[in-house]
């Protein structure tokens, strides 16, 4: 179990958008955060390819796109989705929910390696 000290209170729950994500702090990390149909996660706000920042990148059904080039990344995993190359993921974080506050971990997990399957 992870001691609480490990998480940073973020937001509320009911703040978190239906379809989107909001970017926070979490120590000195640029986060996202989005409360998708299964549970919220987070992930870093910079793309493993080409560093840019992902907040401006398209949202959609749990992937986000790089605004840069358009590599498409699994929100819940951070695994790059598609393509021919074998990319580093994104650094994904944990979250956890408690009394309608939204906490995230404030280490990321290391990045995964590899393309996952569409």
């Amino acid at each position: 179990m992870t001691d609480a000290g490990e998480f940073e209170r973020v937001a509320q729950i009911d703040e978190l958008p239906d379809r989107g994500f909001v970017r926070v702090a979490v120590g000195e990390h640029s986060v996202l955060v989005a409360k998708l149909d299964d549970g919220v996660y987070a992930t870093e706000n910079q793309c493993s390819h080409a560093n840019s920042a992902l907040e401006d990148g398209r949202f959609r059904l749990g992937r986000i796109s790089c605004p840069l080039h358009g590599l498409i990344f699994d929100f819940r995993t951070g695994q790059v989705m598609g393509g021919s190359l074998t990319l580093v993921g994104l650094r994904t974080f944990d979250t956890r929910v408690d009394d309608g506050q939204v906490y995230v971990r404030r280490e990321p997990n290391e990045p995964r390696v590899g393309i996952m399957k569409r």
